[in-house]
């Protein structure tokens, strides 16, 4: 470490790492750097947000270049092993290396995420050896959460029309677009009705096993929405048989479900092991490698009620007709880059209990264009229609659309083929990136994402390649020296 500390971005990831930061909890980080910057001799501005601006003048020759703009995020997702004692809001973050990568000593996240991109910026603030346009660096607070920063910051602060966001985990793609989203919720009211202890036995139906993900990075990889399998199997096994008590499945709208469960009262004789069984099968088979450790368990369950509420026939036919209909997964592909999503939906949680008295789903929707994401709420909005539902939408985020003419990514792939005699790809992410704000606040703001090979983001496995960050250090001075 004490070698690797005298290259100045991996000295200034190490004194940030030292700083608490987690979202919501980047004072003492936006203070740091703040005093840091004055002490450089830079002009710099400080927020109400806590957002930082800092400005650097143009080198020898380039004083009447346009300026440019780098930008990354304060703040980090705080995540710890179980065993881990790490203190988020006091302890600092001690770093290790394997000699590969770069990890934290802690059991921790990392926090590349993105302070590396802080680091390296901070690097090029200090360094007067450097040729670049006037620079001005921004760093936003609460990226991880709300996109705070991105959305408080007050426009007139920017001069440049050229932005290099520096917050992309792959060295050898660029970024040129993200996605826009909302929150979508489905409320359905429900009728319940009574029936005997004596005259069924109650189960417990849990499918399980599946390996979820993030709900736009990884809607493509087949990976089976734990829910909507489940009401295949209530559908087909269980609707002629049973009767429901209650459903619940998933934990966020942002992750694909790994389990779901249902609560049934089973009419006396029912064998519904062997109806269950006959269902997993088909739907392993369906998913092949995904449902690999995809299991249907059956649990039978004690009744101290004599009178057990239930979903009468009808609304229990209401609440398959809902789940199986609602827009999830893929709608559009693009036809620019092979294999990127560009619209999806993510139905993350549904609830149906007795004491709510209706079926709850929350899902999100992204899409490449806000034309897409107002066509899957359309969707649902009709959905609630026919269904005589409620649909509401919540926490809206804008996308940064895709530009077919981009002269700061053609020099981006330009100096890139340069460096490494290799061509960079091209790419858009179906995910929200603070490009879409900085988009949307500067029309004609000229926009690329980039940064070196990182892995495992938002776990305590969090790591950055050493080897990478220095040659993305490089390539980040050559992108500079654009006129």
């Amino acid at each position: 470490m004490k070698e690797l500390l005298q290259e100045r971005y991996f000295y200034y990831f190490e004194q940030i790492s030292r700083i608490p930061r987690e979202s919501g909890n980047e004072k003492a980080v936006s203070d740091w750097i703040f005093q840091w910057a004055k002490k450089l001799g830079l002009r710099a501005v400080q927020d109400a947000a806590l957002n930082l601006v800092i400005y650097k003048q143009a080198s020898c020759g380039y004083e009447a270049c346009s300026p440019v703009l780098l930008q990354a995020h304060m703040d980090m997702v705080c995540e710890k092993t179980p065993d881990s004692a790490h203190d988020f809001a006091n302890d600092p973050i001690r770093l290790c290396t394997d000699g590969e990568w770069l990890m934290s000593a802690c059991d921790t996240t990392l926090g590349a995420d993105n302070g590396i991109g802080m680091a390296c910026a901070m690097a090029i603030l200090e360094d007067k050896t450097l040729c670049h346009p006037p620079l001005e660096v921004i760093f936003t607070v609460e990226e991880e959460t709300t996109f705070k920063g991105a959305n408080a910051l007050d426009p007139a602060l920017v001069l440049a029309k050229r932005m290099i966001n520096l917050d992309h985990a792959q060295e050898e793609e660029l970024i040129a677009g993200s996605c826009g989203g909302t929150g979508a919720e489905f409320k359905l009211p429900l009728v319940w009705e009574t029936v005997k202890k004596e005259d069924c036995s109650v189960w417990q139906i849990k499918l399980e096993g599946l390996l979820g993900g993030h709900s736009g990075e990884d809607i493509h990889r087949g990976r089976g929405n734990a829910i909507k399998l489940l009401m295949r199997v209530l559908q087909k096994a269980v609707l002629q048989e049973a009767l429901v008590i209650s459903i619940c499945g998933g934990t966020n709208r942002l992750a694909i479900p790994r389990e779901a469960s249902a609560l049934l009262a089973c009419k006396n004789g029912y064998d519904i092991q062997k109806a269950v069984s006959t269902m997993l099968n088909e739907l392993k088979k369906e998913l092949g490698a995904a449902g690999a450790s995809m299991n249907l368990q059956l649990v039978r369950q004690s009744c101290k009620e004599e009178n057990i509420q239930v979903l009468n026939k009808e609304s229990f036919e209401k609440v398959i007709q809902a789940v199986l209909l609602f827009p999830d997964g893929i709608f559009c592909m693009s036809s620019e880059f092979i294999g990127q999503v560009t619209s999806s939906d993510n139905l993350g949680i549904l609830e149906v209990f007795p004491h709510t008295g209706g079926l709850k789903i929350v899902s999100e929707i992204r899409g490449l264009y806000p034309s897409m994401v107002e066509d899957t709420a359309d969707k649902i909005r009709t959905l609630a229609a026919v269904c005589g539902a409620e649909a509401v939408f919540f926490d809206g985020y804008g996308s940064w659309e895709y530009r077919p003419v981009s002269p700061l990514r053609e020099w981006a792939l330009l100096k890139y083929r340069e460096l490494y005699k290799k061509e960079m790809k091209v790419s858009v992410i179906h995910a929200g990136l603070e490009g879409a704000m900085f988009s949307q606040k500067i029309p004609g703001m000229d926009i690329i994402s980039v940064g070196p090979d990182c892995q495992f983001f938002h776990s305590p496995k969090e790591r950055v390649r050493i080897a990478s960050v220095r040659r993305f250090y490089e390539f980040l001075t050559q992108l500079l020296t654009i006129k």
